[in-house]
């Protein structure tokens, strides 16, 4: 298992594993002394199974209770080496902190301290649009229903076979939504190489649609692109928990004019919804290129909108994802929903974080929507008037909107 070494130097605690470990779980743990210290632990596993699952976690333990845990958590493509990061805050001082890696063989693992001289300042929030500015809670940061010690699974679909499970999702098909010109079939929805893909093409012939409630005052609307639309509604819903996919979204910096592939849960019985990602294709009719980064939003009613209104309706933020470009490979999204509030995750980073007891939006989360259980919702819309229309010139004929997998849990704590 390698030694751990401790000493007072910026990198406190390395312990590396002997090259080509053969192990299907190996763990290292240390004790930290301060609260505040960033662990950040790496290794690169290996499966000679493809499209098994390879993580790796960290644990803060205190007086044996769990009080955070990050996790990474990949499916092996192919038997090359794969490199994991994982970083966390500790919480107290004196806290065990545990690193375990679950692969086929694990190679170059090590456990890394930095401890500052005081407790670290938090991170600056990510970069968002004017109507909201996240507030970052150490409460919020440690509920993490993924942890095992804090949640259990409730739903999960791999997409490891050939078609869509009925039992958990409903195909929508010959039928359109108000806000872009794309025409939803069940064609555009299928299973394959162990995953699901929502495939958006061009009509060879545009086709009108009437549609007396469209959202922008026309009685028709033409439709130039078939898309795919699933949900849960009937099959799965809940309040609270931890709501994931990996996915490779098709918003491409160039020839993707009008792509809005977008992961969203939707309330039961209640006009709102939470939208852990919504991304969009460029190049836009706006000067600002979206492909690099998405947007997460919550609202209390769609119907309403937020911006003017006294007590907000809405929380929007665009997330900062550093220099990743996402379109170009698979990435998780996530949204982690506790009884205090809403943290969007992306590849198990936290990226926004909204408290209910904000006094600006206190109304907003107590009410009706948030009392209300939420299904899922994966869909890839094509154009619209912000961001602009898809046609020939700027939108590539056909683009899929890929998912991984889907992961729910729930807290044990919530759990009935």
């Amino acid at each position: 298992m390698g030694a751990i070494v401790v000493a007072t130097t910026a990198a406190a605690l390395i312990a590396p594993a002997e090259a080509g470990t053969r192990s299907t779980r190996s763990e290292l743990s240390a004790t930290v002394e301060q609260a505040g210290t960033l662990v950040t632990a790496s290794a690169r596993l290996r499966s000679s199974h493809p499209g098994r699952r390879m993580t790796l976690r960290i644990v803060e333990r205190n007086h044996g209770r769990v009080v955070a845990t990050r996790t990474k958590t990949v499916k092996a493509s192919s038997r090359s080496w794969r490199r994991l990061r994982v970083s966390l805050r500790t919480q107290h001082a004196g806290s065990r902190v545990q690193l375990t890696a679950r692969a086929t063989r694990v190679s170059a693992r090590r456990l890394v301290r930095l401890p500052p001289a005081a407790p670290a300042p938090p991170a600056p929030p990510p970069v968002t649009d004017p109507i909201t500015t996240p507030v970052t809670s150490v409460a919020c940061e440690a509920i993490d229903y993924t942890d095992p010690a804090q949640g259990v699974e409730t739903f999960a679909d791999e997409f490891d076979g050939s078609t869509l499970a009925a039992t958990r999702w409903r195909v929508r098909d010959n039928t359109f939504l108000n806000h872009d010109k794309a025409w939803i079939t069940k064609d555009a929805v299928s299973v394959h190489d162990g995953h699901l893909a929502i495939t958006g093409r061009r009509l060879p012939q545009d086709q009108w649609r009437n549609n007396p409630n469209a959202l922008y005052g026309t009685e028709n609307m033409v439709r130039d692109y078939s898309t795919g639309y699933i949900d849960t509604i009937g099959r799965f819903s809940q309040r609270y928990g931890n709501f994931e996919v990996r996915a490779w979204v098709p918003s491409a910096d160039t020839m993707s004019r009008g792509i809005w592939p977008a992961f969203w849960l939707r309330a039961d019985h209640q006009p709102g919804e939470i939208d852990p990602m919504e991304s969009y294709g460029a190049p836009t009719i706006r000067s600002f290129d979206p492909s690099s980064s998405y947007e997460w939003n919550s609202w209390a009613d769609t119907a309403q909108g937020s911006t003017n209104e006294p007590v907000k309706l809405k929380t929007q933020g665009r997330a900062n994802v550093g220099s990743d470009k996402i379109w170009q490979g698979w990435h998780t999204y996530g949204v982690n929903w506790s009884p205090t509030c809403l943290r969007y995750t992306y590849d198990g980073r936290t990226v926004a974080t909204v408290l209910f007891d904000d006094p600006k939006t206190l109304p907003y989360f107590r009410g009706p929507t948030f009392a209300d259980t939420f299904h899922l919702r994966l869909n890839m819309q094509v154009g619209s008037k912000y961001w602009g229309w898809a046609d020939p010139a700027h939108t590539r004929p056909e683009f899929d909107f890929k998912i991984d997998w889907v992961r729910v849990h729930q807290g044990r704590d919530l759990l009935r």
